[in-house]
C-alpha cells in the first residue's frame, strides 16, 4: 500500500498527540528526563488542544499516512531564527515500527522540494545529542555546525544542508 503525505488537519490532532508521545518515549528514553516522557502521555488531551490551536500558525506541518494511520510527520518553516537565509525542519519523526523503510527520507525530500521552490537553498535541522537520527542527518548530507540548548537543558546538534 502506498503512503500519502498531506497537510495536517485539525481532526488529526488526537492521533498526532498520541503519536508524538509514543515517538518521544521510544526515541528519547535515556536521553531526556523520564518524568518528561511520562508527562507526554498524561498530557495528551492538552497536547491535542495545543495542536488544534496551532494549525493556522504552522502551515508547513505535514503528516505521512499509511493505511489510514499517521506513521510520521514533518514540520518546517521557510525561515530559521537561528541561521540567516535558511529554512528549518523543526520536527521529523517516523514511528519506530516504520523506521528504516525510507519514510524519513521521503518526508525530508518532500520538504526540500518545497523549500527549493521558495528559492531557499539552505536548511537547518537540530537533533538531540544521543538520538540515533544524528547519523541519518549526516547520511543525508548534513554538516555539523554547532550545538544549542533545547529546553535549556539538553544539547542539540545543529546540521546545515546546502541544497
Amino acid at each position: 500500500m502506498k503512503s500519502e503525505i498531506r497537510k495536517r488537519k485539525i481532526e488529526d490532532s488526537e492521533e498526532l498527540a498520541h503519536a508524538i508521545a509514543v515517538v518521544w518515549n521510544t526515541t528519547y528514553k535515556g536521553i531526556v528526563d523520564e518524568d518528561f516522557l511520562i508527562e507526554l502521555f498524561e498530557n495528551e488531551k492538552h497536547s491535542t488542544e495545543r495542536l488544534k490551536n496551532s494549525i493556522k500558525d504552522q502551515p508547513l506541518y505535514y503528516v505521512l499516512v499509511l493505511k489510514n494511520k499517521i506513521i510520521g510527520w514533518i514540520y518546517y518553516t521557510l525561515d530559521s531564527d537561528k541561521y540567516e537565509k535558511a529554512a528549518e525542519i523543526h520536527s521529523l519523526y517516523i514511528l519506530k515500527e516504520y523506521q528504516r523503510n525510507g519514510y524519513g527520507k521521503l518526508l525530508y525530500n518532500f520538504a526540500v522540494k518545497e523549500i527549493l521552490s521558495n528559492s531557499i537553498n539552505k536548511l537547518i535541522i537540530g537533533c538531540l545529542e544521543g538520538n540515533p537520527s544524528n547519523y541519518f542527518y549526516k547520511y543525508l548530507g548534513g554538516k555539523f555546525i554547532g550545538t544549542r540548548l533545547f529546553r535549556e537543558k539538553y544539547i542539540e546538534n545543529i546540521y546545515l544542508f546546502e541544497l
